[in-house]
């Protein structure tokens, strides 16, 4: 018998033969030493079976010698009977935990509180399978891959799931895997480099040789540095989800070691999963001890005042470390240690006033501006008691600061006590049993505190100034007893968020004063605990604000309804404390590993908000995107496209009302100068005064096209205009309408004519086309630059910023970019059906954006101008009814990517690469560790790409 195999393939013929193909090639390449052909051997069956024949005696053959089976998961699979036969063998003969699934398409649902799949929501699985597996089995998503004709591990995503997948059939780990696939590439440079030395001695006789052999080495090194940043870019895109720190750092990494698709991703990746991270303060540790007894729960506390201009964080008794949101610098850390076991820390309205617990049921209070110890509270003789490992157990701060209420355990007996302190002098006001353990505490706006009772549902308020209390109140409808759950109150104590008490329960927000329950989690899974047991969470003052909470090893913002959930960030260990301010603006949070970041809720995915006074709308805009106008009975407002922080500028009137299937207008850089082609008359207005000025031009001939599309672009002089009359492209004066050039001819479908963002290069195609490229010259002329075929016509053309490059875009959603220096056109890997017929060049052009759908929502999708790949999106912040995108996206004058809203809002976005890697650079300015370091870049010498 021949020797075992280390994988059989099982998929469906009539969907996925070009996907298993690419899989199998990537598993037999990946971590290849350079001297063999393969290292593992899989099976993949490339016969039909007959309609009358059972499953073969050769395919049970490779089944029986086969060490895992890969199941290429779709819901055609599903029902194909010979893959049936062959996971019904596999079942019978062989071993579940060495059955692995790549998911093609359908969808895969694993729950784990039944353990096994979700039959009622997973397509892509036969029902053989059910009740099959003890734990969840190892799945990858290769969905993004099946249309795909180009398959290769040089793609960061579909290398990261071959080496999932890999890994395995290695017996090894997937980081060690792609060592080993590192390693090879390392030797093979290293041979060719011996051979460069080698040759290097033949110089004088062999020189013709030495100069092959220097080129090799290059090109080797290339490889190499190819090799090393692709690596590093597929890191970043695995850990990007659960490590947004770590994936800055390894994508900043894989862009300086050579930029390339791969690493363009990472960058887009890495930016949008620190995209509400304000700052990074540390990294923590990958390992955290695995005892975890009373006393040795790592400590990590943070807190946000009120009015979010201060952040207090504190990590396994060290110093508790202070920063100014404000000013964003970080202020001198207070020479005191945190509590044993994570405990208050809480800070003044104003965050000038900080109190913190300490060992022992002691509570230090802190004068912030002047970082000086104030006085220290002890609420319990923590030495001869045996709950004082507990801590406080509930604690309340008045906006003031000048009350402070805890509740803890006392020595006399082992029950709940509470304490109210006058902080000014340091003595109680009252101090007793409380009146229920467990009491959730927090003073109200005129500092009454206020005191929930989750086991019996009652309020009861307490006034320092006059130490009274009010009678207890039932909260009516909230259930208590046996029903009792654990409460977080707001900071003024008037609204709650009730956690689950069950199980499967949904966790609600209630308001307390009049027993109403405000919302209901929408998808019924109550907050997560962390390791330790308990749960974070952080609620705003008003119940309108986002709730910040963990969510495991997620930070998560929901909206008040309970209903959208936006993540913050993630970390690699779970979360153990949540601050944030009172407006919900800023949220902080610490992770069991020492691991502290600062978020921003306002945030958007890479956009910043710019003004827009006017409230132009998109459908206001001209078919160029540079251009808004506003029609009344006898007048037409104009507003040109700035990415300026101004953002639309108003440039006047035209005294009459346009029409906008007719007629095209265009407005020069300073605005004193406004085109206007109404049929066949060329008109020239002042917009700042609303005449008009010098004479009308008529066109004889007739326009063919859209005339509302039809082209009219002002040159960089604010005089000389470029537009199409019978067909062919003219180059104009406007101070007497008199032809200064002939273009040539000119299509007349879509919007097939553009100018860069500094109006220097112009591009247009013809009838035939044909793409030409012109400069402008200092004499007032168009150079003609290049001239090439583009193989289609194109619907839309649009010219980079620098004008360096040029993409059009066909009737199929091909984008084809030309480099206008070289010639070189490139074609997109595939064309999107729900897209934009037009793009936008990022300001670097190193990436082209469009709007794509995907489902239900709008997508920003990135295309690599050098290579044509697609290399990851952003989601577009919001759509339209019936899942019509309302956003429409424009490009800058200044060279920004920008989008406006229906309702108005007009948003900057951050896409291109240099604006990225500051923004990284912001977030983890510190080289990558030395560990790895060595495993990805030991032999390839990279400067940290973060100087000081």
């Amino acid at each position: 018998m021949d020797r075992e195999r280390d994988a059989f393939i099982s998929y469906s013929h009539k969907r996925d033969v070009t996907l298993a193909e690419g899989l199998q090639r990537g598993l037999h390449r990946l971590a290849r030493p350079w001297t063999r052909r393969q290292v593992i051997n899989v099976f993949r069956d490339t016969t039909s079976l007959s309609a009358n024949s059972d499953l073969g005696g050769s395919i049970k053959e490779e089944l029986a010698r086969s060490r895992y089976f890969i199941y290429l998961a779709s819901p055609e699979a599903a029902e194909s009977r010979w893959v049936r036969e062959e996971i019904e063998f596999w079942v019978a003969n062989r071993p579940m935990d060495h059955f692995l699934i790549a998911v093609s398409g359908g969808t895969v649902a694993w729950d784990p509180r039944r353990g096994d799949f979700d039959w009622e929501g997973t397509t892509a699985l036969p029902p053989v399978l059910r009740g099959k597996f003890r734990t969840e089995p190892l799945w990858v998503d290769l969905t993004a891959f099946r249309e795909s004709d180009r398959l290769s591990l040089r793609q960061a995503e579909f290398r990261d799931a071959v080496a999932t997948l890999a890994a395995p059939l290695h017996g090894r780990s997937k980081d060690a895997l792609d060592s080993e696939d590192l390693r090879q590439h390392r030797i093979a440079t290293r041979m060719l480099r011996g051979a460069v030395a080698a040759l290097s001695v033949l110089l004088v006789t062999a020189l013709l040789a030495g100069v092959v052999a220097w080129q090799q080495r290059g090109e080797a090194l290339d490889r190499a540095r190819r090799s090393a940043s692709q690596a590093l870019a597929a890191r970043a895109l695995e850990v990007a989800g659960t490590d947004p720190r770590r994936a800055a750092q390894l994508a900043l990494y894989a862009e300086a070691v050579q930029p390339t698709g791969e690493s363009a991703q990472a960058m887009a990746r890495a930016v949008a999963a620190n995209e509400g991270v304000a700052r990074h303060f540390e990294a923590g540790s990958d390992q955290v001890s695995g005892s975890r007894g009373a006393g040795t729960i790592p400590a990590a506390e943070v807190a946000i005042s009120p009015d979010g201009s201060m952040l207090a964080y504190y990590l396994d008794f060290g110093e508790v470390h202070l920063y100014d949101t404000r000013s964003g610098k970080s202020l001198p850390s207070l020479p005191t240690n945190g509590p044993q076991n994570g405990g208050a820390l809480q800070f003044s309205a104003d965050g000038k006033l900080l109190v913190m617990e300490t060992t022992s049921n002691e509570i230090e209070l802190w004068d912030v501006p002047g970082a000086k110890l104030m006085r220290t509270i002890v609420a319990s003789d923590g030495s001869k008691l045996s709950q004082a490992h507990k801590g406080l157990q509930g604690h309340a701060l008045s906006d003031d600061g000048k009350w402070l209420a805890a509740t803890y355990y006392t020595r006399a007996m082992d029950v709940e006590h509470l304490g109210v302190w006058d902080t000014g002098t340091g003595k109680a006001v009252t101090e007793g049993p409380a009146s229920s353990a467990g009491l959730s505490l927090a003073f109200d706006g005129s500092n009454r505190l206020v005191t929930f009772a989750g086991h019996t549902g009652t309020v009861r308020d307490y006034t320092p100034a006059s130490n009274t209390w009010s009678p207890s109140r039932q909260v009516p409808g909230l259930p208590s007893g046996d029903e009792a759950r654990s409460v977080t109150l707001s900071p003024h104590g008037d609204w709650a968020y009730v956690l689950a008490p069950k199980k499967g329960g949904k966790d609600e927000l209630w308001n307390l004063t009049d027993g109403r329950r405000i919302a209901e989690l929408v998808d019924g899974q109550p907050l997560a605990t962390n390791s330790t047991g308990t749960r974070a969470l952080a609620l705003p003052t008003d119940s309108g604000r986002l709730i910040s909470m963990s969510d495991g090893q997620s930070v998560t913002v929901y909206d008040p309804a309970l209903r959208r959930r936006r993540s913050l960030g993630s970390f690699t260990w779970p979360v153990l404390s949540v601050a944030s301010s009172a407006d919900g603006k800023w949220v902080a949070a610490a992770a069991e590993n020492g691991a502290v970041s600062l978020f921003a809720t306002a945030t958007r995915q890479g956009g910043e908000n710019l003004p827009n006074e006017n409230r132009v709308k998109p459908d206001e805009l001209t078919s160029t995107g540079r251009l808004a106008l506003r029609r009344s009975e006898n007048s037409t407002e104009l507003w040109t496209v700035t990415d300026a922080d101004a953002g639309f500028q108003h440039r006047g009137r035209i005294p009459r009302k346009i029409s906008t299937d007719e007629s095209v207008v265009a407005v020069n850089a300073d605005g004193s100068r406004a085109a206007l082609v109404e049929g066949a008359e060329l008109t020239l207005w002042d917009p700042r005064t609303g005449t008009q000025v010098g004479p009308s031009r008529t066109f004889p001939e007739r326009y063919t096209g859209d005339r509302s599309r039809r082209p009219l672009l002002f040159m960089p002089d604010g005089i000389h205009v470029v537009v199409a009359g019978a067909d062919r492209l003219l180059l104009l004066d406007s101070r007497s309408w008199e032809t200064r050039q002939d273009l040539g001819e000119y299509s007349t479908i879509g919007d097939s004519a553009d100018t860069s963002g500094d109006g220097r290069t112009l591009a247009a195609m013809d009838t035939l086309g044909d793409l030409t490229t012109w400069r402008w010259r200092d004499d007032a002329r168009l150079e003609k630059v290049r001239k090439g075929s583009l193989s289609s016509i194109a619907r839309a053309v649009v010219v980079s910023h620098d004008g360096q490059k040029v993409a059009a875009i066909d009737r199929d959603h091909l984008i084809t970019s030309l480099d206008v220096s070289t010639g070189r056109v490139t074609k997109s890997s595939v064309g999107m059906q729900y897209a934009d017929q037009s793009v936008v060049f990022s300001k670097d052009a190193r990436l082209l954006v469009q709007r794509v759908r995907n489902g239900a929502e709008w997508t920003l999708q990135f295309w690599d101008t050098a290579s044509g790949d697609a290399v990851g999106s952003w989601t577009v912040p919001d759509s339209g009814t019936d899942g019509e995108s309302t956003v429409r996206l424009l490009s800058g004058p200044g060279g920004g990517v920008l989008s406006l809203k229906e309702d108005g809002t007009f948003v900057r976005h951050t896409i291109d690469l240099s604006s990225w890697h500051e923004a990284l650079c912001a977030l983890v300015p510190e080289p990558l560790p030395k560990d790895e370091y060595d495993r990805y870049l030991k032999d390839v010498e990279v400067d940290a790409p973060c100087r000081p």
